[in-house]
């Protein structure tokens, strides 16, 4: 050890040997920083990291040697053979790669140990070759011990370096590799300078040692080092730099990230992955088996082998697909991990892991949100309409549809948070009557419908339950709710599509509610083109006034028991250009929902008029009103206004309405009937004792005649009830001097039976069916009646300025 000393500090320039020193260890610190990267590193990436090492290691090494060498005190001309040189620098990469690189392919301290022999090897082979290509004047020689303990030394401590470098962890054990590593360099030349002599002698006239020459070729040999190793710290601090930066963002990532090598072993992770996946220490590790790693994960979420070989499987074909794929993993304990698997062109994967539970949760949400009517629960009409296609291709099916009774009095009586809580109720007992077979929707308002696999003949039977179950009444806070449903029914034979099975329903439906509160409708064939025929009415009535379609019959009135003609109804019939003669109990009920009775309504009073002044005096007209036409405001100037045009008296006209007209805004019709009264027109109630509180009416109402139903009439003898009701009725109306009129009298019989019990007039197809006005006016000519005006008048005082005569 003396000697090396010696050595050193006697044969060579101390200021070169500090330089080489300085090299040294800058190179080992870089050379062992990047070999750590590259242990870090798989597949090509790892290889370009080692060759990038070993060329900073030799570089370093062959540096140190060169310029150590150039600082020896031969004290005879040198130079250096340039062949052997470079073959020198080439040994010292080659050598130190080869063992660079069995020591970075290991896990083990024997691979990493014997990484570090052939470096230890590989310097020696370098300082032994450059050796060789050193030219003096004089004879060499070599003591063989310290050549062999030089190699020795070297091999040893570059074994001691790369153990420490693989094996040790912490900031620590960087500093002891690249001592030891600097160490075994330098002992290495030293000692091995140590065995190399000269005896001076000329051999080689050619080698002419320039000491100013060889020490500026030391500092170029260092300042080329000085680049090669400053490229080495600059690419080994950007890369530390950019591996901390990386390792920030992964460490502070939201969700997980794997990266998975092509040999499917995991060359990157975060420590996020632990936590979504509740891996503990050892769960997940670089290097480690994709499927130990999925291996992991099933033994802590609880999976048995053939779930686990399924995700196993799952794995290995999204590594081979060409597209990104996406699935949402579903865990036993509520967790939903979205896995998204991006294939990279070099064979690898990056599988990135998001917890989505609270977003699935809110989206399953939103999506039922959106198919679920937020107050009930139900499904809504877009569940319907869905269910509706998925309907389209099956064969038998019914539908339902329901519209609750007196749903909107409750919400105008008891507030809008009581019908909600009604609605709620609604729906409950809606779904205790349904079975698997039904589904309940509430399609809006109080309207629900129910899509069923039934037939139709459960459907009515189930639509029976539903009616008696929502007409029980319900308890909301101490009241007593009760309401009631009506039920359209609709079936599908395979060949209905859903729209025109919907349109079906919604068609018995309103049928339903035509018949009363609380009853059931089946579609029956014909309803559709019913309503098609309503359509169609709708946009021809307008025409058909325009044109002169509408005409009027009369029906003859006759006195009895006499059987004198003493009148007509006036009744409206519409002749259609394709249709022929349409029936009012077609077109009226359209007419008045349009609004178009009011037009109708004043052409018919101002026809019945008009025939009316042809027609003698003592005969009188009885013309029908429709309660719409009753609550227009226009209407007592109408019928006075035709009164005055045609110059008739008003007690020939009768207004005729039925009993359910004066129900609806009585105040209103009262004030109607009263002006026409004191005009001089007689009121006629129809259709008596089949509407509601008929004998009220008589009370409240001043009625010149009232007419008794056909109903009434239409019975036989032995109906005691039916003659008991006509005669309570013809003897009520006498006390009270309201005149009576039996209506629909077909035979004898009915009759007799009428003048037995005091009806004074009657009509019906025994006296005569309704005639065009020609014939009428011929059935006045045929009776003797001829235009006279026999009765004398005095003038009346009238409504809105009118004046006419009243007979004395």
């Amino acid at each position: 050890m003396f000697a090396v000393a010696g050595c050193i500090i006697q044969e060579h320039d101390l200021w070169l040997v500090a330089i080489a020193a300085v090299i040294c260890a800058a190179g080992s610190w870089a050379t062992l920083q990047l070999f750590a990267r590259a242990r870090l590193s798989i597949q090509f990436e790892r290889e370009a990291w080692l060759i990038l090492t070993s060329v900073v290691a030799g570089a370093g090494i062959w540096c140190t040697h060169f310029i150590a060498m150039l600082g020896y005190k031969a004290d005879l001309p040198v130079s250096f053979d340039p062949v052997l040189t470079i073959i020198s620098f080439l040994l010292a990469i080659v050598g130190v790669a080869a063992g660079f690189r069995v020591a970075a392919v290991g896990s083990g301290p024997l691979l990493s140990v014997t990484g570090g022999l052939i470096v230890g090897l590989a310097i020696a082979l370098m300082h032994y070759t450059g050796m060789q290509a050193y030219r003096v004047q004089g004879i060499i020689s070599w003591d063989r011990t310290y050549v062999t303990a030089s190699i020795v030394m070297s091999m040893a401590l570059g074994g001691a370096a790369l153990y420490v470098a693989c094996n040790l962890d912490g900031v620590a054990k960087r500093f002891l590799a690249a001592g030891l590593l600097t160490t075994g360099i330098i002992i290495l030349h030293f000692t091995g300078m140590t065995a190399f002599h000269v005896e001076p002698m000329l051999i080689d006239p050619v080698i002419n040692g320039d000491s100013a020459a060889l020490r500026a070729m030391a500092f170029a040999v260092a300042g080329v080092a000085a680049v090669i190793l400053g490229a080495g710290f600059a690419s080994t601090y950007i890369d530390t730099k950019a591996r901390a930066d990386a390792s920030d963002a992964l460490k502070n990532m939201s969700n997980g990230l794997l990266m998975v090598a092509p040999d499917c072993t995991i060359r990157l992770f975060n420590h996020r992955v632990a936590e979504l996946l509740k891996l503990g220490p050892g769960g997940i590790a670089i290097g480690m088996p994709v499927d130990e790693f999925l291996a992991n994960v099933g033994e802590k979420a609880g999976w048995n082998a053939e779930r686990l070989g399924s995700v196993v499987n799952n794995h290995h074909l999204w590594f081979s697909a060409r597209e990104t794929v996406r699935v949402d993993h579903h865990f036993d304990d509520g967790r939903v991990i979205n896995v998204c698997c991006q294939p990279v062109s070099d064979g690898s994967a990056i599988i990135t892991y998001d917890d989505v539970t609270e977003a699935r949760s809110s989206q399953a949400e939103v999506a039922h949100m959106a198919f679920h009517d937020a107050l009930t629960g139900l499904p809504n009409r877009r569940s319907f309409r869905n269910d509706l296609e998925v309907l389209a291709t099956e064969r038998n099916w019914v539908m339902l549809l329901l519209d609750l009774d007196r749903f909107k009095q409750v919400n105008d009586t008891f507030g809008h948070s009581i019908g909600d809580r009604l609605l709620v109720m609604v729906a409950q007992r809606l779904l205790d009557q349904c079975g698997r077979s039904e589904k309940v929707f509430r399609l809006g308002g109080d309207e629900l419908g129910i899509l069923s696999s039934r037939d139709n003949d459960d459907a009515l039977a189930l639509a029976d339950k539903i009616v008696s179950a929502l007409s029980k009444p319900f308890d909301i806070e101490g009241d007593m709710i009760s309401i009631g449903c009506s039920v359209g029914i609709a079936g599908s034979d395979g060949e209905n599509d859903t729209a025109l099975v919907q349109q079906m329903a919604d068609f018995a439906l309103y049928k339903a509610k035509e018949d009363g509160r609380g009853c059931v409708k089946l579609y029956e064939n014909g309803m559709l083109e019913q309503a098609a025929r309503k359509r169609s009415f709708e946009r021809e009535i307008e025409l058909a006034l325009s044109e002169q379609q509408f005409e009027l019959h009369f029906q003859p009135l006759y006195i009895l028991p006499e059987r004198e003609l003493s009148g007509f109804e006036a009744l409206i019939r519409w002749r259609h250009p394709e249709l022929g003669l349409v029936s009012p109990a077609d077109f009226i009920p359209v007419a008045e929902q349009t609004g178009a009775i009011l037009a109708i309504g004043e052409w018919v009073f101002d026809e019945a008029c008009r025939q009316l002044a042809e027609w003698p005096d003592d005969i009188y007209m009885s013309v029908n009103v429709s309660p719409v036409q009753l609550r227009s405001a226009s209407i007592l100037n109408q019928i006075c206004g035709a009164i005055e045009r045609h110059n008739i008296l008003p007690r020939r006209i009768e207004v005729e309405l039925t009993e359910t007209a004066m129900v609806e805004n009585s105040e209103q019709i009262a004030s109607v009937l009263s002006g026409l009264r004191a005009f001089g027109v007689r009121i006629a109630m129809d259709d008596f004792g089949t509407g509601y509180s008929s004998l009220a009416h008589l009370k409240a109402f001043e009625l010149d005649r009232i007419k008794i139903d056909r109903s009434f009439i239409d019975v036989s003898r032995e109906d005691v009830s039916a003659a008991a009701v006509v005669r309570a009725v013809t003897g009520l109306a006498r006390d009270l001097s309201i005149a009576t009129t039996g209506e629909g009298v077909e035979n004898e019989d009915q009759l007799d039976s009428l003048i037995a019990v005091g009806c004074e007039t009657a009509q019906g197809y025994l006296f005569s069916r309704p005639l065009s006005a020609e014939k009428a006016s011929e059935l006045l000519k045929g009776k003797g009646k001829d235009k006279t005006d026999s009765v004398s008048a005095s003038p009346v005082s009238t409504p809105s300025g009118y004046t006419r005569q009243r007979s004395a």
